[in-house]
């Protein structure tokens, strides 16, 4: 193995898939009622299951970035075996979590100046994030160095479309990105934000529409309208918790583009934000 690939909890990656192609995943946490729960572990499929399990009732609920000493342990055990380091991380336009990961490999390089450490922010998180960690597995699967993986994701991060609709404003109300007014409003005429991560991976209101069923076309009108023209492109599909409608999406896009879908449950940290019934799209784009 030339390189050693570590990211975030964000990505959404398997235990499986992580134990099997080496890669280190960094945790965020997720803070219910007080108490801090770690997003992901090897050693624990039943996270996500547990998490949601417990936003039924809708709890105080807040997230917590990794910290700088959590990326200095993985990347010093790669540069110990002598290894180079990608980092494929979560938006920084997000979380800080990637200024804690540059924290980590600045003092990486005070201590062993000669260690290689690449760290890239993906702009985005969740199934877009995860996409790009599989294509830099294949990269070095192939031969390719860090370096090399690094720059492509830096050449093809602006192609990848992230558009999030929420079902419920409770989760953005409580985590301060609504007023209590507009939360009020909005739900009682059941407004459904249409949010897209721009080109610097921030998120930012593109529309509102009314009802669910408005919220869901809104994305698949999106999907149609900007999605490459190679068909052998995938949609990805992230709910929280909604996988009925996350299916319907997907068959309707099929039958629409005839292209690859995929479906996936959103990882805690995400859904903390967006709640319960949100739905996150990922696809590439040759319009920038």
């Amino acid at each position: 193995m030339n390189f050693k690939i570590v990211t975030d909890s964000t990505a959404s990656l398997s235990a499986e898939y992580a134990i099997e192609k080496e890669i280190s995943v960094v945790t965020l946490y997720y803070v219910l009622e007080g108490k801090t729960h770690p997003a992901f572990d090897l050693n624990d499929d039943a996270i996500l299951r547990k998490f949601y399990d417990q936003l039924k009732n809708r709890p105080k609920l807040s997230t917590s970035c990794a910290n700088e000493n959590q990326y200095f342990e993985e990347f010093e055990k790669a540069v110990k075996n002598n290894q180079s380091v990608l980092y494929i991380g979560f938006s920084n336009g997000v979380s800080a979590t990637f200024n804690s990961a540059i924290l980590a490999r600045d003092r990486i390089l005070e201590e062993y100046p000669n260690a290689e450490i690449y760290c890239v922010d993906t702009l985005t998180g969740s199934l877009g994030q995860r996409r790009f960690v599989q294509e830099c597995v294949l990269m070095r699967e192939s031969g390719k160095t860090a370096k090399e993986a690094r720059d492509y994701v830096l050449n093809n991060r602006s192609k990848l479309n992230t558009y999030v609709t929420v079902d419920d404003l409770y989760y953005l109300y409580q985590g301060g990105r609504l007023s209590s007014i507009s939360y009020k409003i909005g739900s009682f005429i059941k407004i459904k934000p249409i949010i897209k991560v721009n080109e610097e991976g921030k998120l930012v209101a593109l529309s509102k529409v009314i009802s669910r069923k408005q919220s869901l076309t809104s994305l698949i009108k999106i999907i149609e309208n900007n999605i490459t023209d190679d068909k052998s492109t995938t949609v990805s599909i992230a709910h929280a918790d909604c996988k009925e409608d996350a299916i319907a999406m997907a068959d309707k896009i099929k039958k629409s583009l005839n292209v690859n879908v995929e479906i996936d449950l959103l990882e805690p940290v995400i859904a903390s934000h967006t709640g319960v019934g949100s739905i996150a799209i990922f696809f590439v784009s040759n319009k920038i």
